[in-house]
């Protein structure tokens, strides 16, 4: 009976494990339906249910119903375009009902502006807002590289593919005719330049585009302000996040170049139209055995380029930290170039009360290794018949150059060993804090210090060139080494006092803050140096191993800055708004009696979808807006109105003349320098349309640059035209220049999905700037500048600026084909050249058109040429998601640029392109290829010819991406593993012969100038992205 009663014991147990088991599947796995509507209570067809951390879901249908299959411990993630997403658990139920609403981000996403933020729905001026995610799509150390085609109005160029190198930013175009850039803000705190921050390390980038905006910013705005605000925790559980890349980087393309038998017929017949004979085997017998890419050997493909991130983040409610640590390293495509950077960022974050408290600490450190000078361009001016560099003989520092021309050949190989190290280190604080004194009444104070500490050292080693015969060459020596040391210290130094009300009554909204800024700026550079005696190691490369010390320099500067603002920010019910503002800025770089400037600015908005009586289908928000503003711009330089006693100038002095130390004004100041002003004026509209699914903004604006400081030149009777220092001393700043840009931008956004699984976004900005030099001092043109100087000691100027045309445009000579017939030259010869600006003419020469018809050729032929300033860019922006892969693609098309093509010109000057394989002779009496002359001031390589000058308009891909999130990681303790291969410049589609199409140049005085120096590379990349 036991036996049997512990059976049936053991039936009902088992028997009770089964009914539990099937109710608990069953409790797991039900049905739920619902439906989704928006807060209208409209229903949202297409809505996307996924059941959280799984790719399982489903999406309503045209009436908003939905059903799926779900356990009580799920969570359902409903998420639509336009909507904020919303989670909810199963649970018990077995209905859910969900109402979106409209998602912030596109109606009410918030702007950051100057000293506060906004709903984007209030704001009144052109403002654009770049998030981390949008900043991260492209594989740069560069912040400004991230931005290229991604905001209307906003132009990026790369500087020079050099690596760690900034690009250049314009928003809106110039800024002055003295250069300058965007004012920056990191956290609160208005920096001296470009912070170079870790792409890792932004939350979100804020661009300020037109004055009214920029206003508030007053002395420093002309340019735009770029607002940065990094990385902060969110409450919650700690966060970790790692992310890695690892790619390759090459020259895609460059000058043609001619090989040894190529080469050496180009000689031959240069020497035969010359009537000589080619002395190529005189001085180097065995010529032919060599065949030596000097280009290769000075470039690196396939250089690596690195990066790895981590951020870890977290907090409670009250206190909330995010710490990163960033990682880059870029080898050079070019040797002895490379560029590293650590940079470590930690954020903190403390709420209690009415007290708030931010703080932003930093450390970086960047190693840079620069090529020598001209290194690429001595690359490719070397005779391929030369030995290559690892064939050289050498003992300790001298080495046989059996070469044709030991001098030009040392210029490139006695570089070889040159050390040019330098390290960068940042410190800097950001601190914020804010008290709420009554309700609406916040006092807020920020303060900030940055920094930088510079260091850089040049070793110039001992080089001893034997020729053939065993004698020293001393022209292609390098008899002593040299070491030089270069320190500069900088600290920049910010404290704001801000007064922040803000009031509701009923339907008007009322906002009013005060501002009382300091800013102070202190540099400091020194440079010292030696000279080493005959017997002294290379090895040994420290200032104490110097025989003979290099005459120190050093200087001190400072400035400091004062600012008052009021600001008034007005909106009824949301719809009519209104900004106003007042700052008055003081700055030391002026003089007393212009100390002083008043920047005004006024902007205003109509929400007009708002209104009860617009109801047109499709269209869910429609603003219009316009601003009028003046900012300001003071980037002239210290002590420009002040006379400067220079020390350590030597005379010859008293009866015997011996040399003495002396005191020097070396140039006049401008007692009434002043400020230079911008005068802005914007008109813009947003327009919502399809459920805010497709976004599209327009601005057309016009920028009065008034007062510019030009450089005046002085009489040579001045005494201030130095030697070797021609434009040095002799100018004198006064404001006398005016200048305008005038510009229309579109900015569109299209997001969508198809299905449950296919999500995609398209995104574009059109950009057209028109710069107009209005002013030049009653000059008509002038300030000649872009030099090239190639193998010609004075250079020749490319780039003017002219009273009509845009600034720095391209003013060269036209040349009108080659001299191929007697009865050609005969003709050509006519023409007055008593000014020199051609050489004896000949035939297979180039010749140049008289412009103007006064039967000579003078710097008065110079004809209008274009600039490097493009007509018009766009970007476009591709991102596709289909369940867990993610395509991303961004292309840039720039249009109408014009590019000199310095590579080019080097290539000819040194006779070395292969063009000229098939230059003019007389046994190829039609060709278009003028004829090498082996003299490098011939005007056949003239600088200043438009035979070098093309059309630059190009189309790039820019970056191309594809990833895959790895799915089902949650269960091993990963949240998310994504893996993905990326490319930066992968295509690029041009009709520009030269290296890259992007040429930057210092964005001014030498945009669109390929000096052949350093060119861009395209990458490509893999890379791993883990959070936990």
């Amino acid at each position: 009976m036991k036996r049997q009663k512990l059976k049936l014991l053991k039936v009902n147990t088992l028997l009770l494990f089964l009914i539990l088991g099937i109710g608990w599947v069953h409790a797991q796995d039900k049905t739920i339906k619902g439906v989704v509507t928006a807060e209208s209570g409209l229903p949202l067809p297409g809505v996307t249910i996924l059941i959280k951390g799984s790719s399982s879901g489903t999406a309503t249908d045209f009436d908003g119903n939905y059903q799926l299959n779900a356990n009580v411990n799920d969570v359902l993630v409903f998420s639509f375009i336009g909507y904020s997403s919303k989670e909810i658990t199963v649970g018990n139920q077995t209905t859910i009902n969900v109402s979106l609403a409209e998602n912030l981000s596109q109606l009410d996403e918030v702007i950051v502006v100057g000293y506060g933020s906004q709903k984007k729905k209030e704001v009144t001026g052109a403002v654009a807002q770049i998030s981390a995610e949008e900043i991260l799509e492209a594989p740069v150390p560069d912040i400004l590289a991230s931005l290229q085609g991604k905001v209307a109005g906003v132009n990026v160029q790369a500087a020079s593919g050099r690596p760690g190198e900034a690009s250049n930013i314009q928003i809106r175009g110039l800024v002055s005719l003295n250069g300058g850039e965007p004012l920056y803000v990191v956290d609160n705190i208005p920096q001296e330049s470009n912070p170079n921050i870790a792409p890792e390390q932004i939350e979100s980038i804020d661009i300020l585009k037109d004055g009214a905006s920029a206003s508030v910013y007053g002395v420093r705005a002309a340019g735009g302000v770029i607002l940065i605000t990094t990385k902060k925790g969110k409450a919650g559980k700690m966060k970790v996040d790692i992310s890695t890349y690892t790619g390759i980087q090459n020259i895609t393309s460059g000058p043609a170049l001619s090989n040894t038998a190529g080469y050496l017929y180009n000689r031959e017949t240069t020497a035969e139209a010359a009537g000589g004979e080619p002395n190529t085997f005189f001085l180097d017998a065995n010529a032919l055995d060599w065949d030596t890419n000097f280009v290769e050997e000075v470039t690196s493909n396939n250089a690596l380029v690195q990066n790895v991130s981590a951020n870890i983040s977290g907090g409670t409610e009250s206190l909330t930290f995010n710490f990163n640590t960033n990682y880059f390293k870029q080898d050079g495509v070019i040797k002895g170039s490379d560029f590293d950077r650590l940079t470590n960022r930690i954020t903190g974050q403390f709420n209690k009360g009415k007290f708030k408290a931010f703080a932003s600490i930093s450390m970086t450190q960047e190693n840079r290794n620069q090529e020598p000078f001209n290194f690429y361009q001595y690359g490719v001016g070397q005779a391929p018949h030369n030995r290559p560099f690892n064939q050289i003989q050498s003992q300790g520092n001298a080495v046989v150059l059996d070469v044709d021309n030991e001098v030009f050949f040392s210029f490139l190989s006695r570089q070889l060993d040159n050390v040019d190290e330098r390290e960068n280190n940042n410190y800097s604080l950001a601190l914020n804090l804010e008290y709420e004194i009554a309700n609406g009444l916040k006092y807020k104070l920020n303060m900030g210090r940055n920094q930088f500490n510079f260091f850089r050292k040049f070793f110039q080693p001992q080089y001893l060139a034997i020729d053939r015969a065993g004698r020293l060459n001393e022209s292609a020596s390098r008899l002593n080494a040299s070491l030089q040391e270069f320190y500069n210290f900088a600290t920049r130094e910010t404290i704001e006092n801000i007064l922040n009300y803000k009031k509701s009554f009923g339907k008007h909204n009322l906002e009013l803050l005060g501002v009382i800024s300091y800013e102070k700026f202190k540099n400091k550079n020194i440079s010292v140096g030696v000279l080493y005696d005959d017997i002294a190691s290379n090895d040994v490369q420290v200032l104490s191993n110097g025989a003979e010390a290099i005459k120190p320099t050093g200087n001190n500067f400072q400035n400091t800055i004062a600012g008052k603002l009021a600001r008034v920010q007005y909106n009824y019910d949301g719809k009519y708004l209104l900004t106003a503002s007042y700052r008055r800025d003081g700055s030391s770089r002026f003089p007393e009696n212009n100390r002083y400037a008043d920047f005004f600015g006024v902007s205003a908005g109509w929400n007009v979808s708002d209104e009860k009586w617009f109801n047109i289908e499709g269209i869910n928000s429609l603003k219009l807006r316009g601003s009028m503003a003046e900012t300001g711009f003071n980037n002239i330089g210290d002590y420009r109105f002040q006379q400067i006693i220079e020390t350590g100038v030597n005379y010859p002095f008293g009866p015997d003349e011996d040399v003495v130390f002396g005191q020097v004004q070396r140039q006049y100041s401008n007692p009434d320098v002043a400020w230079e002003t911008t005068i802005s004026k914007n008109i813009g509209i947003e327009i919502g349309l399809f459920n805010n699914k497709l976004n599209i903004t327009a601005d057309v604006y016009q920028n009065d640059k008034e007062d510019m400081l030009i450089n005046q030149r002085l009489a040579p009777s001045t005494g201030t035209w130095q030697p070797f220092a021609e434009g040095a001393y002799n100018t004198i700043p006064v404001n006398a220049g005016n200048m305008v840009n005038k510009g229309i931008e579109i900015g569109i956004n299209y997001r969508d999905q198809i299905g449950d699984d296919f999500k995609y976004s398209i995104s574009g900005a059109f950009s057209k700037n028109s710069n107009e030099v209005t002013e030049l001092d009653g000059v008509t043109r002038g300030f000649a500048n872009g030099f090239i100087n190639v193998n010609v000691p004075t250079g020749e100027a490319t780039t003017f600026l002219e009273v009509g045309r845009e600034a720095y445009a391209f003013f060269l000579f036209q040349n009108d084909g080659v001299i191929k017939t007697t009865e050609e030259l005969a003709e050509y010869q006519l023409l007055d050249n008593s000014a020199g600006v051609i050489s004896t003419p000949q035939l297979g020469d180039l010749r140049y058109k008289d412009t103007n018809g006064d039967g000579a050729l003078t710097e008065d032929d110079r004809v209008y040429s274009g600039s490097g300033i493009p007509n018009f860019d766009v970007g476009l922006n591709f991102n596709l998601e289909y369940k867990n892969w993610d395509l991303a693609c961004q292309m840039f098309y720039s249009n109408g640029a014009k590019i000199y093509n310095g590579g080019k010109n080097i290539a000819y000057t040194f006779g070395r392109h292969q063009d000229q394989v098939f230059q003019w002779t007389p046994q190829n009496p039609d060709s278009n290829i003028p004829t090498y002359r082996q003299t490098s001031g011939h005007s056949n390589i003239k600088p200043s010819s438009d035979y070098w000058l093309e059309d630059g308009t190009y189309l790039r891909v820019r970056t191309l991406s594809i990833g895959y999130t790895v799915p089902g990681t949650q269960k091993i303790g990963i949240e998310k593993l994504r893996v993905y291969v990326n490319s930066l410049n992968p295509f690029t589609f041009t009709e520009y012969n030269g290296y890259d199409p992007e040429v930057g140049g210092n964005g001014i005085s030498n945009r669109g100038i390929d000096f052949g120096n350093y060119p861009v590379s395209r990458q490509f990349m893999m890379g791993l992205q883990l959070s936990f």
